[in-house]
């Protein structure tokens, strides 16, 4: 790119406050507010000589060439927005170096404009000191100086105020204060710092003496009273924390491990003995009036006595403070130094409520609703607290199980960098692999293993082999699309291992499932089949619905490649009967196109052609559009109906030009249908150019 792209220029970043919920909640409704932000606001930007950049889900990128064009323009965009419904705007304002390049802008100060727009109050503007050294010299405007953000790797001093005046609203400190450097620094934080971790382990390995004591947390017992079932997932984020309090001084046992120990019967020191542990955790749960009482025992199994045996009455408002004050306990018991760079933030205590709630919810669910409700639930407990960032990003597997890709890509970009500013490298390492899936779905598959090696080299560095598993079964399925499929099965048999050394049903029972298509492609249709109904045993063991539909899906398909259509059709019907339940749209229509095929290999037409019409009804897919008119201009052919042939295949053939495969399979019936239709001179035409492509098709 030539010198003179670069440029000095004022950068400004927006973003819609609560625009995710608006969305779950009322995809229309949010559609329509993008529509009216563009509207109402660019010729306000085009009245300053702004340019409008692009839009990036709800936010705006725009550049002035001065500052003071760029923030007058930004009060009017925020006095605008005020008399709109739902556009509450967050701006960031930036004066930067800035390369333009297909009608994007790229460059640091790019980058530093996005993390200042996230210190601006709902309806406010956050400035960095560029912006700020400009417009001070302006008696009618008044900024308040906020801090100095944490920028990893940035050279020049950054500096982030306010604009108090103009009737626009201040930013609290207490929002943004994690956001903000403190005196304290902590060198083995972040992504960068987290690669720093192997000199601490290599340090704890070399230069300690004693050896690394042991804890195995158990799950919280809940009783008989179900309707606290969500407090278990409580054990989850109190591992979590206590390893990361430790200093690795203290190897805490991982959830997969102890979750199979649940319901046990096992007296402690056979459990210590079993999980091969120095102590055991236990804790209990019961409602108690306005609150709950905890019951919590650590048992020391080489002394084969109790640490301790303690009780608390919790108020339901402090539910949030109970992870952190069991991490102290066991700390201060076992005279364990604790990291000074552990800080288990205060949630909002209704925030944490709801999102265990939701977690445990979506678990469990059964049904449509159910899965509504749920992510309705997560919404709440994130509109209540955005440092929430486990609540953020289960939100996004929720919304990327049914398919609402964009919205889920929205939280995940949300989580990282909610999630690098907390400096919390576990939920860096998750949010990357999460971003990663979504880039598969894009079929970026580069950009995705890229996501997927970043997050596993984090994943390994910690130690965390649940998300090590999860990590290899992620990079195993874009090698298996990238046709590199050694790697695939490499990466899915140690998943696989993982996963069994901890008895992690859910994840074995995926794994086994992923295994099985692998066998598919391989043509060891034996095996494969042999691989789904393991995972499908384990799946109707743990009442997984959602995935059993998945299996079963699987399995037809691999009974049509059999040419065992009876048994392809059987299990297509279960899996449409639970997609139904759930109403699994894209799901539906993906399982519908294939009965359709195999009822066509059948010969029973009718029943095809219903399939396919409403595959394309529930479809959002173009590929699995033109797909299902393919096979409806076959099946009208076999029924003689040779001009409703002729337009159907005519449609997929158009849709399909670049693809020589799909067009090898439509062009043969298309020229029948053509000759029956007396359209001779197509026909002969089209004959032509089959005849060119089985000769570009022919091995060399």
């Amino acid at each position: 790119m030539p010198d003179q792209s670069r440029k000095l220029a004022a950068i400004v970043f927006t973003d819609i406050v609560s625009f995710t919920k608006l969305t779950a909640e009322d995809q229309q409704k949010a559609s329509d507010l993008l529509d009216t932000q563009r509207k109402e606001l660019k010729p306000i930007v085009d009245g300053y000589q702004g340019k409008w950049v692009k839009e990036m889900g709800d936010g705006l990128i725009l550049t002035f060439d001065t500052v003071n064009k760029a923030v007058h323009c930004c009060v009017k965009m925020q006095q605008k927005a005020r008399m709109i419904e739902n556009l509450d705007l967050r701006i960031g304002i930036h004066l930067g170096e800035i390369l333009e390049k297909d009608n994007d802008i790229i460059g640091d100060d790019v980058n530093i404009t996005a993390r200042i727009e996230p210190f601006s109050a709902p309806g406010g503007i956050a400035i960095s000191n560029k912006v700020n050294d400009t417009i001070i010299r302006e008696p009618d405007f008044k900024t308040k100086y906020l801090g100095k953000p944490k920028l990893k790797g940035v050279g020049q001093e950054v500096k982030v105020y306010c604009i108090v005046s103009h009737g626009l609203p201040e930013t609290k400190l207490s929002d943004v204060s994690a956001k903000l450097e403190t005196e304290s620094k902590n060198i083995f934080i972040g992504i960068a710092a987290s690669l720093l971790l192997i000199p601490a382990i290599i340090y704890f390995s070399f230069f300690t003496k004693d050896r690394i004591d042991s804890i195995a947390v158990l799950y919280m017992d809940i009783g008989s009273f179900s309707e606290l079932k969500y407090l278990e997932t409580m054990t989850e984020d109190l591992i979590f924390d206590l390893t990361s309090s430790s200093q690795g001084l203290l190897k805490v046992s991982e959830p997969v491990v102890v979750k199979k120990y649940r319901e046990t019967e096992l007296s402690l020191e056979d459990l210590a003995d079993e999980i091969d542990v120095d102590y055991v955790f236990k804790s209990s749960v019961q409602p108690d009036g306005n609150g709950f009482m905890f019951r919590v025992r650590l048992y020391d199994s080489d002394e084969e006595k109790d640490r301790f045996i303690n009780k608390w009455f919790i108020e339901k408002n402090s539910l949030q403070s109970v992870v952190g004050v069991l991490v102290d306990n066991i700390i201060k018991d076992l005279n364990i130094e604790k990291s000074e760079s552990y800080k288990r933030l205060e949630y909002d205590p209704d925030a944490y409520s709801k999102y265990l709630q939701a977690k445990s919810n979506y678990t469990t669910s059964k049904s449509y609703e159910d899965n509504m409700a749920a992510i309705s639930l997560m919404e709440e407990a994130i509109g209540k607290d955005g440092n929430l960032i486990a609540a953020q990003i289960y939100l996004g597997a929720m919304l990327y199980d049914l398919g609402n890709y964009n919205q889920a890509s929205v939280i995940y970009e949300n989580a990282l960098g909610k999630s690098k500013t907390l400096q919390d490298n576990a939920n860096i390492a998750e949010s990357l692999r999460k971003q990663g899936q979504l880039l598969r779905k894009k079929k970026d598959l580069e950009g995705a293993l890229s996501k997927m090696k970043e997050a596993l080299a984090i994943s390994t560095v910690m130690n965390d082999k649940s998300s090590m598993a999860k990590t290899l079964n992620s990079m195993a399925i874009v090698n298996w699309k990238m046709k590199d499929k050694d790697s695939a099965l490499k990466n899915w048999l140690q998943a696989l291992t993982i996963v069994e050394e901890f008895d992690d049903k859910p994840k074995i029972s995926k794994y086994l499932n992923n295994i099985g298509i692998w066998y598919r492609d391989d043509y060891d249709y034996s095996k494969s089949v042999e691989y789904y109904e393991r995972s499908l045993r384990i799946k109707e063991d743990l009442g997984d619905i959602r995935n059993i539909s998945k299996t079963l899906n699987n399995m037809g398909n691999v009974y049509f490649l059999m040419g065992d259509y009876t048994s392809s059709v059987e299990q297509y019907n279960k899996s449409i009967k639970i997609k139904e339940q759930l109403q699994d749209a894209e799901g539906l229509a993906k399982t519908l196109n294939n009965i359709g095929e195999t009822y066509y290999y059948l010969g029973d037409y009718i029943n095809a052609n219903t399939s396919f019409i409403k595959s394309i009804s529930l479809t959002k897919s173009d590929d699995l559009i033109f797909e299902n008119k393919k096979y409806l201009g076959m099946t009208h052919y076999e029924i003689s109906n040779y001009d409703s042939s002729r337009l159907y295949l005519e449609s997929a053939d158009n849709y399909f030009k670049a693809v020589t495969e799909k067009r090898l399979s439509i062009l043969p019936v298309l020229i029948m249908s053509s000759k029956k239709t007396k359209n001779e001179s197509m026909a002969n035409d089209l004959l032509e150019e089959l005849k060119k492509l089985n000769e570009q098709h022919e091995p060399i």
